[in-house]
Parts: structure tokens; sequence; C-alpha cells
């Protein structure tokens, strides 16, 4: 239940700013007859594109004013520290080393040199 509710979820914040274009796309007529601004303007063939328009700019504008107040409502969360988090204790702590050859070498190699020379002429 909980993955169908999740995968909706998903569904949802992915097509939400697509669902004006999907509204115009199945209201077409009704839209370009009656809701066009300039449907007494044959010339401009807008077909209610200027409709779209504005239902486009009024989502983008809700989706502005919502990831506003979400900002907002982080910076006031961000003012509000519990007492334990915001007394910092600070102290000195001296780490010693035992051991003083921290980078162990774990490369080896078996140079062979006998093998390697060219010819004498």
């Amino acid at each position: 239940m909980k993955l169908i509710l999740n995968i909706f979820f998903i569904f949802y914040l992915v097509f939400k700013p697509l669902m004006p274009v999907l509204d115009y796309a199945v209201n077409y007529n009704y839209i370009s007859e009656e809701l066009c601004i300039n449907k007494n303007n044959p010339k401009l063939h807008c077909n209610g594109k200027c409709y779209l328009e504005k239902e486009l700019a009024k989502n983008a504008q809700d989706d502005a004013q919502s990831s506003k107040t979400k900002n907002q409502g982080q910076k006031i969360s961000d003012l509000c520290l519990p007492v334990e988090i915001s007394e910092i204790q600070t102290g000195y702590y001296i780490l010693t080393i035992r051991d003083k050859n921290i980078y162990k070498e774990n490369y080896h190699y078996l140079f062979l040199k006998h093998i390697f020379r060219p010819p004498v002429f």
C-alpha cells in the first residue's frame, strides 16, 4: 500500500506542472472558442494559447510562492535551537599517535635486472 501511495505521489509531483497543458489539450475546442482573449482577432491564430500562457504563469507563480514559504519556514527552524545544541563546549584534547609511521608501505616489487639486458654486439 505504501508503495502505491509513493508512486502516486511521485507521479503527482512530476506531472503537476503539465496539468495546464493537459487541460488545454483535452478542452481545446472550449478554450479556443470561449476562453480565448483574441477570439475577435482571427489573424493572430491564437486558438486559446493566450489562456494556456496565463494558466502556466499562474502555475509558476503558485510554485514560486510555495517555495518562498518553504524557505521562510526553514529560516525560522534554523533559528530555533535547543539549549543543549547552542551551548558549545570547548575543550583541548591532545591526540597521541602510538605508531609514528602512519603510512604503511604496501607496494613491493621484484627488480629483475639480469633478465632484461639488451644484447651486446
